[in-house]
């Protein structure tokens, strides 16, 4: 074993000499104030508490020189993958329907696959009407997350769907990168049809992986101004656009492909490591053996032993405290937390919904299991992507809407909770099963409503209670005002020897009016007056400041980003002007 940063060891062992002196020091100055004091001698634990903690530090200073092994000649494989991420970024992906949009979506899976798929060179290209390359053939991981990054805040707003397009261009990156055309393609899209139709030409060396994003019901597309404000939903000859995840789309291409597969990511899944494999086992792997020579790292071997003896040193340190807390474990008392326990059936059922295996129905009646389990977050948002809130539908027990209404009002969502109530009270009939939905409903809003009125007379005895206390010190300091004034003018009548009720005794009842109307006058606009902006109100902590990267670094991300999204848009924007207005810009 050796070290690569010896020229550091004169530092460390500068500062590990001035630890050594303040420590002595300190904890010398410690004992002799507790034996004058408490007439307490040093123990032999705290000597030996003192050597652990020096040997501990030393180690980890140590550590610090880059301790390597010996050096060694290995053979290690070098695979050669390519993979081109096409994300599709028309209007229909920014539907809401998977959470945060379909967008978002297709941009955080391509990360997650990004991290897992080393040994990969990735290109990621962008496609609407037009296809624009934003990183070309790397591993470089940093880069490949700040321009999918960029795609996040992209508003391609009147952006159709030119699979066929991107995809045989994205072909002829392989050649351009050198060698024949053989490599992976991964497309994120939701299926939607192009007016030009889809006909895909792959070589049979491609092998192609579809990701739909969206859900069969579909959602509404939604208009964001360049604030990010929302202004209205997309129309067509005056009706709300509904796109909806196509997955004959995806059965019909694949079956034209030599090599190809697809999945659906719903709000959960992230089939990552499953599009990985298929890429793995479709792909004719070229292997070429290098010799390399490394140098083992062996800092471990210093590193561990010293954070023990650290342990060992703090032990030593708190040995009685240490054998309390033994003797607490071993006693009867023992707190356990409130755990969410699923049956074996829910889980398995979860891990059908990650492969995308349950209908609409499934997923519905996963959802009433979850609520039912506790897990109400988590059905809160398959009940959001399955049930719809303006109709009920047949497929679907009436009693899933009832537990979607009152997730909804337990998590705070009032006004969309009471809209789903509404929305099952005018589809229920006059049969027992419907009477009693109803009368759980009537005792869930009662129940609401309740607690509304609880807390809001809570908020109002404490603002009463702090108002009266408030009066009251006005009070006792006013109180004490009128004392000393009262006596100044006892000590001035005594003086010119006229008695205390003449005819200036009604001036001073006035004086005394006026000085506490203006008093109370004061603290009124005291109370009026608002507090400047930033400024913490009474009782609350104050916001801890945002950590901040290094000021370069941000502004190239941002400039990166935004020179990303001005690139995708403008070819967009000049497409659309030579656009019939009949054609299908979604």
């Amino acid at each position: 074993m050796n070290f690569l940063n010896l020229t550091y060891l004169p530092f460390l062992l500068a500062a590990f000499a001035v630890l050594i002196v303040v420590v002595i020091y300190l904890e010398k100055r410690f004992f002799t104030l507790i034996h004058r004091y408490w007439f307490y001698k040093r123990s032999i634990f705290s000597w030996i508490s003192t050597l652990l903690f020096f040997a501990g530090m030393g180690g980890l200073l140590l550590s610090l020189l880059d301790a390597r092994g010996p050096e060694q000649r290995v053979k290690t494989p070098v695979p050669k993958q390519r993979t081109i991420i096409l994300i599709d970024t028309s209007a229909s992906m920014l539907a809401e329907d998977v959470k945060p949009n379909r967008l978002q979506k297709a941009a955080l899976i391509a990360k997650h696959f990004a991290r897992k798929a080393a040994g990969h060179q990735i290109a990621v290209v962008a496609f609407a009407e037009i296809q624009k390359p934003i990183v070309p053939f790397t591993n470089d991981l940093d880069l490949i997350d700040a321009r999918l990054d960029s795609l996040k805040n992209l508003r391609n707003q009147y952006g159709s769907s030119a699979l066929t397009v991107a995809v045989q261009e994205s072909l002829q990156y392989f050649l351009e990168a050198g060698g024949d055309v053989q490599g992976n393609l991964l497309v994120f899209t939701d299926g939607e049809e192009t007016s030009a139709g889809v006909k895909l030409k792959i070589p049979e060396g491609v092998h192609v992986a579809f990701v739909g994003v969206g859900t069969s019901q579909g959602g509404r597309i939604p208009l964001d101004d360049g604030r990010g404000f929302r202004f209205g939903y997309k129309k067509d000859r005056g009706q709300d656009v509904i796109t909806k995840l196509n997955e004959n789309f995806f059965k019909a291409t694949i079956s034209d492909i030599p090599s190809a597969k697809y999945w659906l990511a719903n709000t959960y899944s992230l089939p990552s490591e499953e599009i990985l494999e298929f890429f793995q086992g479709e792909q004719k792997k070229s292997e070429e053996k290098q010799d390399m020579v490394i140098r083992p790292v062996m800092m471990e071997w210093i590193v561990i032993p010293s954070i023990l003896l650290l342990l060992l040193s703090w032990i030593f340190k708190s040995i009685r405290v240490f054998t309390l807390g033994i003797f607490l474990l071993l006693g009867p008392v023992h707190a356990e937390e409130e755990k969410v326990e699923l049956t074996p059936e829910t889980v398995k059922k979860m891990q059908q919904l990650q492969e995308g295996k349950l209908n609409q129905r499934q997923k519905v009646k996963l959802a009433d299991e979850l609520y039912r389990s506790g897990a109400k977050a988590e059905a809160l948002e398959l009940f959001d992507e399955n049930l719809p809130k303006d109709r009920v539908s047949e497929d679907v027990p009436k009693e899933a809407y009832l537990n979607y209404g009152t997730a909804l009002l337990q998590s705070g969502r009032v006004q969309e909770a009471f809209g789903v109530y509404d929305t099952l009270n005018q589809n229920l009939q006059s049969s027992s099963e419907d009477k009693e939905l109803k009368e759980k409903m009537e005792k869930n809003s009662l129940a609401f409503f309740q607690k509304q009125k609880e807390q809001q007379k809570k908020q109002d005895k404490e603002k009463k209670d702090s108002e009266q206390n408030k009066n009251q010190q006005n009070q006792s300091g006013d109180q004490k005002d009128q004392g000393k004034s009262g006596q100044d003018n006892k000590q001035q009548q005594g003086q010119s020897g006229k008695d205390p009720k003449d005819e200036k005794g009604n001036e001073k009842k006035e004086d005394q009016k006026k000085d506490q109307n203006k008093n109370e006058g004061e603290e009124k606009k005291d109370e009026e007056k608002p507090k400047e902006d930033g400024e913490p109100q009474e009782g609350e902590p104050k916001p801890m400041p945002p950590k901040k990267l290094a000021p370069k670094l941000k502004q190239l991300m941002s400039d990166d980003r935004q020179l990303q999204m001005r690139m995708i848009e403008q070819g967009t924007r000049e497409l659309n002007r030579k656009k019939l207005r009949n054609s299908k810009d979604w």
